[in-house]
């Protein structure tokens, strides 16, 4: 099976599943969590949801960012979510080959720098809606729930290896496009070259998420800002 398509662990880290174990009708509660007990792994969690601008990432916290999230309009009727690497070195974990290079929206469990992998310092196009003739909604990260988007970055000239977890919603309203994008945490691998699982938070072989992915229209899900996607996406198989 190709790793992309394996299933999600069954007994995932607890600290992700802090992010949302209630929601109001308001909106969600994002409960703190701790950065993890052990150094080899540092985990940052983080609740930044945005539908335009930039949401920046320092995978290290050295005050330098390292990627950044952006949703903007590429035409007047056309929008996108990408990430780009900032600096020198940084990629964004994609297809090797192929129009735009999109990002891999993996699934807990991928093994991010195993050897072999693509990382594009390009702007990497994750989701795509078009309204100006009729309607698309395309991409990895589009209406699929939680995904990680893995990285390739440079800390004191030596190549290290993260991830971000991504739940991002996106939809023709009205014959206009529409994203939104939720950042729920990011973290990275302190030992240089060394492999990190996607949702790995720092606490070993079973640092995962913390429960299965809730089923759309359930109350985790939608505290998790998950939801039935409002258009069907016309990339689906």
């Amino acid at each position: 099976m190709h790793p992309l398509l394996m299933h999600p662990s069954e007994n995932f880290d607890s600290r992700l599943a802090a992010y949302a174990t209630a929601a109001t009708a308001a909106g969600v509660c994002l409960l703190a969590a701790s950065l993890p007990a052990r150094a080899e792994v540092v985990f940052t969690p983080a609740h930044t949801t945005f539908n335009s601008g930039t949401a920046s990432i320092d995978l290290n916290h050295d005050g330098i960012n390292d990627f950044v999230l952006s949703i903007y309009h590429f035409a007047p009727g056309d929008k996108r979510l990408a990430a780009s690497g900032l600096g020198r070195g940084n990629g964004v974990l994609g297809a090797p080959s192929g129009s735009g290079y999109p990002p891999f929206a993996v699934r807990a469990g991928y093994r991010i720098g195993a050897g072999g992998e693509a990382f594009w310092k390009r702007e990497a196009p994750a989701v795509n809606v078009a309204a100006t003739f009729g309607s698309y909604i395309g991409g990895p990260f589009a209406n699929t729930g939680l995904r990680f988007m893995g990285f390739k970055f440079k800390v004191n000239g030596e190549t290290h290896y993260g991830w971000a977890a991504l739940n991002v919603r996106a939809r023709v309203n009205k014959h206009a496009p529409e994203i939104e994008a939720s950042l729920l945490g990011y973290a990275y691998e302190t030992e240089a070259e060394k492999a990190i699982p996607a949702g790995d938070t720092g606490n070993g072989a079973n640092a995962r998420l913390s429960d299965r992915i809730p089923e759309p229209g359930t109350l985790g899900a939608l505290a998790l800002g998950w939801h039935t996607p409002d258009a069907k996406r016309s990339d689906q198989s």
